[in-house]
């Protein structure tokens, strides 16, 4: 079971570099990043994973179940952990000019491509975590287009990941 003050880090970084390993195209820039995963340099492609918060609950993976109170008899610490890839969106070379079909059929392409394979990297790695007893339990949220915005196109997958409160 993973424990210790650096324990979603090491849920993070496992899941980040288990999806990095499955894309067809290499982002750039793959990291483990605090808080909301920032649109800062899309053209080369970003792998970002991040907490986007924690709680203790009685009844994994329901937040909603958290004790009233101080939680000290809450048996889970629940984690929300966010991957994102994110592209380049085709742009407009001028103002008047719109990205051709081609050119957004191809950004369709890569888009969902890179769907593909961080649900199947992400779901594959969380399976093997939870059959080697590293986590307690897992669930995945389904996965969401991002953008375009700011020239950035991508996707986003949650998973909640349970650990026993130690």
């Amino acid at each position: 079971m993973i424990t210790g003050e650096l324990k979603w880090y090491t849920v993070a970084e496992t899941l980040r570099a288990a999806v990095h390993a499955e894309l067809t195209t290499e982002p750039a820039r793959s990291s483990v990043v605090p808080g909301v995963i920032a649109w800062d340099e899309c053209d080369c492609g970003l792998l970002a994973v991040s907490v986007a918060q924690i709680y203790l609950t009685e009844q994994f993976p329901n937040p909603l179940a958290q004790r009233v109170g101080n939680g000290c008899d809450a048996p889970w610490e629940v984690a929300e952990l966010v991957i994102q890839v994110v592209r380049c969106a085709p742009n407009p070379d001028d103002p008047m000019t719109a990205p051709t079909p081609a050119e957004l059929a191809a950004s369709a392409q890569e888009v969902l491509r890179d769907a593909y394979e961080m649900m199947r990297a992400a779901s594959v790695k969380l399976c093997e975590m939870n059959a080697a007893r590293d986590i307690s339990d897992f669930m995945l949220r389904p996965l969401t287009a991002q953008g375009p915005a700011g020239g950035c196109v991508g996707n986003e997958l949650r998973a909640y990941v349970s650990l026993p409160r130690n």
